[in-house]
């Protein structure tokens, strides 16, 4: 085992979560390890300061991360640098979330005035990834990301039965947005997603 990269000159702090010898009939689902065995020490508590691991043990995550030392790899037993979140997003040496990538790919798209309007949503009926709606001077538009690529709202021609259901029509850029807004759903459009409800 390598250092601890936190503790390399200094004493580790006392656990505050430290590991209890008293044995019982319970077993770790993660690694099956029996309460109070040393087994289970080593695989839920820091080798350094003892702490308990705050996401599990070696049976379920690849890294082990104690907040008061580091991370310890599981599958090498060493210790992995200090992970510092602000310098990865500083030095741009990160991947950035699903959703983010196509929000990026909204603004490229659209414009960074449409794509302002665009948040992280999944519900049940769309499971999108990126959801929003464009309110302009009144007039509202809706764009959502989803197995489909991008795609603009327009209401269910069926109004008359179906006052709340949507058609969904792939857009590619703002001309796509336009033709939706103006003429309706397009040639490809989808079937209304209330059809099951008024069928």
């Amino acid at each position: 085992m390598t250092i601890c990269p936190t503790h390399r000159s200094i004493v580790p702090p006392p656990p505050a979560m430290p590991h209890s010898t008293q044995a019982d009939s319970r077993v770790c689902k993660g690694c099956a390890a029996p309460a109070g065995s040393q087994e289970e020490r080593r695989n839920h508590h820091c080798p350094c300061c003892g702490e308990r691991f705050m996401n599990g043990c070696t049976g379920c995550p690849r890294c082990r991360t104690c907040h008061r030392c580091g991370t310890i790899d599981t599958h090498t037993n060493r210790w992995l640098p200090p992970v510092d979140p602000i310098a990865e997003l500083l030095g741009q040496q990160y991947t950035p979330s699903l959703w983010f990538q196509v929000w990026e790919e909204a603004a490229l798209r659209f414009g960074r005035d449409i794509a302002h309007h665009l948040v992280q949503a999944t519900t049940e009926i769309d499971q999108t990834h990126l959801y929003g709606k464009v309110v302009f001077r009144g007039s509202v538009i809706v764009i959502r990301h989803g197995s489909r690529g991008f795609e603009a709202a327009s209401d269910c021609p069926r109004r008359t039965e179906c006052r709340r259901g949507r058609v969904w029509t792939p857009v590619q850029a703002r001309e796509d947005l336009l033709s939706v807004h103006l003429n309706g759903p397009g040639p490809r459009a989808s079937a209304c997603d209330r059809a099951h409800r008024h069928s």
